[in-house]
């Protein structure tokens, strides 16, 4: 679980806490990105749809087996039927953002494009048995940010919230008990 990172700076480096709220933040794939990044084996990813007809949407998928290739390159591999449906013609590159868990309830989120691996080819059409197949693509990274998980303090509350109740109903159990042997 990584609960800092330590940026490069004129002078001293700076070392930023996730847990006191710093938004961390750059353009380059750091070797702690790429090692948080290359952690996961599955990434969640959102391919952003813009076109005639469409003012913005978004197509959530599933990227796999990361691999930095240089300072602004991930190569991924996603599911092809989606990617096929979602970028419309064969090797058309697209926005996309990719989040994954950094630990100390933060996550990081990367922004970039999406294009097919040269040497990949893109099928027109996936028979049924080909429908949970994988492409090979490039992601090239444009900003990434890693943030408190937006919906974290949520889940903190509710957790606690949840530990509360079960304290109430065992002292309301107890109560009952005492009650019942008076």
């Amino acid at each position: 679980m990584q609960h800092s990172v330590v940026c490069p700076n004129i002078g001293h480096s700076i070392v930023h806490h996730f847990g006191e709220g710093a938004a961390v933040w750059g353009q380059a794939i750091t070797p702690s990105i790429a090692h948080l990044v290359q952690g996961h084996r599955e990434l969640a990813i959102d391919y952003a749809q813009i076109r005639p007809g469409i003012v913005f949407e978004t197509v959530p998928s599933i990227a796999m087996l990361p691999h930095v290739i240089d300072t602004s390159t991930f190569r991924i591999h996603v599911d092809a039927s989606v990617f096929r449906h979602t970028a419309g013609r064969s090797g058309a590159a697209m926005e996309a953002i990719l989040r994954c868990d950094a630990g100390a309830e933060c996550s990081l989120k990367l922004w970039g494009r999406v294009v097919v691996e040269d040497g990949a080819s893109l099928p027109d059409q996936l028979s049924r048995a080909d429908r949970s197949s994988t492409l090979p693509v490039l992601f090239t990274v444009a900003f990434w940010e890693i943030s408190r998980a937006s919906d974290a303090r949520m889940r903190s509350m509710a957790r606690v919230s949840a530990e509360k109740d079960g304290r109430i109903q065992e002292l309301e159990m107890k109560l009952a008990l005492t009650m019942c042997s008076q």
